[in-house]
């Protein structure tokens, strides 16, 4: 549920921050209050509104598309066309697609800064424990990474969690316009206005 900590268990993954002392509870330490020190992703919201060309997988279908990719090449209805790697088009609902990022960068990690600035292709993001599944290249297996881990590359679709200030944005789907690494945060595209947000307050679902 959404009590969990996005901290996970165990000390194992490299890129787990060094500190695991932060509270549940709203932050009062920053002026602003723009995000919890324990974000909630578990949101609800509309469809993410995927443009034709997203990179995407199958998720939650019967058989053995379950888990293929593909890529965003139409709309019917509510349905999205997605042409599959394997050349078949299938019509599939928006809760069974999951966005996949080829050109996410590692950022802020404190037990391996060495692998800071390194491209990340994420394919899936956990709304429980509120990290994503990302490969580097040349890794045999996913990493575990958080939001604030993570730089998304423009044009990225999101969804926003967290927000303490203005938590009717919470839910919400937005498009990346750009991140600031001096302000630590992105700007925005939701619906006709740009707002700027932490990168810990929004995710690629």
């Amino acid at each position: 549920g959404g009590g969990r900590s996005a901290g996970g268990g165990g000390g194992r993954n490299p890129f787990e921050r060094g500190s695991r002392r932060s509270s549940k509870r709203p932050s009062s330490r920053r002026g602003g209050g723009n995000d919890l020190d324990e974000v909630n992703y578990q949101v609800q919201g509309g469809d993410m509104n995927y443009q034709n060309g997203t990179p995407v997988k199958l998720i939650n279908v019967a058989g053995r598309q379950n888990g293929m990719e593909g890529k965003i090449v139409g709309r019917s209805a509510h349905r999205y066309r997605v042409r599959l790697k394997n050349n078949a088009l299938v019509e599939v609902g928006g809760r069974n697609v999951q966005q996949i990022v080829d050109e996410a960068t590692l950022y802020g990690l404190q037990s391996r800064p060495e692998l800071n600035g390194q491209t990340v292709r994420l394919v899936n993001f956990d709304q429980g424990n509120g990290k994503y599944q990302g490969f580097l290249d040349g890794s045999e297996g996913p990493q575990l990474i958080r939001p604030q881990n993570i730089i998304l590359p423009p044009h990225t679709r999101v969804r926003i969690a967290g927000l303490v200030n203005r938590p009717e944005f919470n839910g919400e789907v937005a498009t990346i316009v750009s991140y600031s690494k001096a302000e630590m945060k992105y700007s925005i595209q939701l619906g006709g206005r740009e707002l700027k947000i932490p990168n810990r307050n929004v995710f690629a679902g």
